[in-house]
């Protein structure tokens, strides 16, 4: 398991003048983790867990200095990230897909460094006709 120094390890603060970007933005995704997990309204969806496809992607302002230095406590830790969306997937029902998704953005503002965040979950085995229903919640830094 890598170190837990990305997103909200304690050991994430950094120097401001790293955190403040003027030199730009960049972009961390995770695409398609698709996890088994208990999400709906209706009772048939409350029996057995559902496959959900959750997807994450986050603005960050580009370091001062860059990546140059390859300095692992600079990038947020996508394994911690989706280790913690797959605990929240397994802490129990969650009626709505839009809940869920919600909870998914909040996690990643925790982390300064996130400016903004877009989160897809979908529900995989819904309907025969269409591969997946859901939402994607975006939210930002005020």
């Amino acid at each position: 398991m890598a170190p837990d120094d990305g997103l909200l390890s304690a050991d994430w603060v950094l120097e401001p003048q790293t955190r403040v970007g003027a030199r730009g933005r960049y972009t961390v995704r995770i695409r398609n983790l698709v996890l088994a997990m208990s999400i709906g309204v209706h009772d048939h969806e409350k029996v057995a867990p559902q496959r959900v496809s959750i997807s994450v992607e986050l603005q960050l302002d580009y370091p001062v200095g860059g990546f140059g230095d390859a300095l692992y406590r600079k990038v947020v830790c996508y394994e911690t990230l989706i280790g913690r969306i797959k605990e929240m997937a397994a802490e129990g029902h969650v009626i709505l897909v839009e809940t869920f998704a919600e909870r998914v953005a909040d996690l990643a503002l925790t982390d300064r460094r996130v400016q903004s965040v877009a989160v897809d979950v979908e529900k995989l085995d819904i309907f025969d006709d269409c591969d997946a229903v859901g939402t994607t919640i975006e939210k930002a830094r005020i």
